[in-house]
């Protein structure tokens, strides 16, 4: 069954904003055909910037050396035990191996060699045809490559969340991203960290600075009251997507106007003109055009919410949104519109593993009403977990 006809059969094709997908070509070619915004996923994004860090020869060769030892120590149980028992501690920490499609495993892998960077040199020069330890240069590396890639880790997690608002994040992150890698730049300890922080900065306006000016994500971020147009790097793109709300507002507040002139009775407002005193009349005639103009109605909406103070970045957007309600109430209506979009599409592969763990071998027969029961009792266990 097509992705069309799954919409439709389930009446979301009008209330599909945006389709989250990875960069592939084929994902792009699908949204062009369904004549929706598509948004690339914010954290495959981020693993390209990190991974075209990764790749780069003082990188690679230096990350080469990591793998090497900790695959050294995975294969031989001997090394591995003397390797805990050097740490001298009743919990022993153990070594991470980097996993080529997860650029984070690099992270982990890299953490866990500073932690234990000790015990492993005790071993390593006490064990003949042992890979041969870290020099002091490689761990002032290491050091400035774990403090670049930390940031990168947090902004990746806080967007994959499946329980919280994050579209609204990728715009204030980026801003984030680059300027912690900009403060980071004077403080690396090694030529090779200073080249690799320039490099990501690089990377960053590149494949990151484009979420700045897409319309989910700038509205996404004008829209989330912890943010509005604070969250933005550069101020053009803050009044560039001010301007679309504003028609988006505009166009919303158009369709409500029709929809109650289509339900309110031709007669009340005749009865409502012919009250009023004839010397008067202009009067009722100004308003009358002031309550059409549906482009103020959105200035004035939008004014007082940028107005408004800023809410406190622990709040939750979604209940900020529904305490309120008066004049706002248009505001609200494309906030929770927006709001609703993932930063990431980390929930639908978690839902391909899942399905993949429960379609094994020995459950080739299961129907398909079957596994999607199962699906549905896993993912809201999980759910109900992680709230």
């Amino acid at each position: 069954m097509s992705m069309r006809a799954v919409l439709e059969e389930w009446s979301l094709m009008e209330k599909v904003v945006a389709v989250v997908s990875d960069n592939a070509s084929s994902m792009l070619k699908a949204c062009e055909l369904l004549q929706k915004r598509n948004l690339p996923c914010f954290a495959h994004t981020i693993n390209f910037v990190v991974q075209d860090c990764l790749a780069q020869d003082y990188v690679k060769t230096t990350l080469g050396k990591c793998k090497k030892i900790v695959s050294y120590f995975k294969s031989s149980t001997i090394s591995y035990e003397k390797f805990k028992a050097d740490q001298g501690r009743d919990m022993p920490h153990s070594l991470k191996q980097e996993v080529p499609t997860r650029w984070n495993s690099a992270l982990r892998m890299v953490e866990s060699i500073l932690l234990t960077n000790n015990s492993i040199s005790n071993v390593l020069l006490m064990t003949p045809k042992a890979p041969l330890p870290l020099t002091a240069d490689d761990i002032e590396f290491l050091q400035d490559l774990k403090q670049l890639l930390i940031p990168f880790d947090a902004a990746t997690v806080q967007t994959s969340s499946s329980a919280a608002v994050t579209i609204s994040l990728v715009v204030p992150l980026t801003c984030g991203l680059f300027k912690s890698l900009d403060e980071l730049k004077s403080t690396m300890k090694t030529s090779e960290g200073h080249q690799a922080c320039i490099f990501l900065l690089e990377r960053i306006k590149k494949r990151l600075f484009p979420y700045e000016e897409r319309t989910v994500t700038r509205l996404g971020t004008l829209l989330d009251p912890r943010f509005k147009k604070e969250g933005f790097l550069f101020p053009s793109n803050a009044d560039g997507g001010t301007q679309f709300l504003q028609n988006e507002l505009s166009g919303m507040n158009k369709n409500n106007t029709m929809e109650q002139d289509n339900l309110e009775p031709s007669c009340s407002k005749n009865i409502h003109q012919s009250s009023q005193p004839p010397l008067l009349k202009f009067v009722g005639n100004k308003i009358a055009s002031k309550v059409r103009s549906h482009q103020v109605n959105a200035i004035i909406s939008l004014r007082q919410y940028f107005e408004n103070e800023n809410a406190a970045l622990e709040i939750d957007p979604l209940q900020y949104w529904k305490n309120c309600s008066g004049q706002m109430s248009l505001t609200k209506s494309c906030a929770l519109r927006y709001l609703c979009v993932p930063a990431t599409s980390t929930e639908a592969e978690r839902m391909f593993s899942k399905t993949g763990a429960i379609i094994s071998e020995r459950r080739s027969s299961l129907k398909p009403k079957n596994v999607d029961m199962l699906l549905f009792v896993n993912k809201n266990c999980w759910v109900s977990k992680e709230l």
